[in-house]
């Protein structure tokens, strides 16, 4: 019985990820974005950002990173994985999304600055 309802659970969880995918692509066409995936032209970062981070002490970098998460979950942005982006001036910077225009980036920034974030917009960077 197990076995059958593991089955099912991964035919869900596959059914699932096709019909986001394909809702995605829908999404991406209707602003007018590439949707071919042989075509990957670099995005923009929405990042937020802290306060710097101490270079000589692991534990203290830690805890600034640890306070803007959660300045970040406080806000109700929640992030499935935390992607932290060096800064040239020892900031922490963490990214919030990665969109693909600019207009969209500054859109999603204004936003996120309406609920008390510290927000950059940078060119993606891989």
């Amino acid at each position: 019985m197990n076995k059958n309802i593991n089955k099912i659970e991964e035919s869900i969880l596959r059914m699932t990820a096709v019909v986001r995918q394909d809702h995605a692509a829908q999404t991406a066409r209707s602003f007018g974005e590439e949707t071919n995936q042989d075509i990957k032209p670099l995005g923009w970062w929405v990042l937020v950002c802290g306060d710097h981070l101490d270079q000589e002490s692991f534990n203290r970098r830690e805890k600034t990173r640890e306070r803007l998460l959660e300045e970040v979950r406080k806000s109700g942005v929640i992030l499935p994985e935390n992607i932290w982006v060096w800064d040239e001036a020892g900031a922490a910077q963490l990214v919030l999304s990665t969109v693909p225009t600019l207009k969209r980036a500054e859109r999603l920034a204004r936003h996120l600055r309406a609920k008390g974030l510290t927000i950059r917009i940078r060119r993606e960077d891989i």
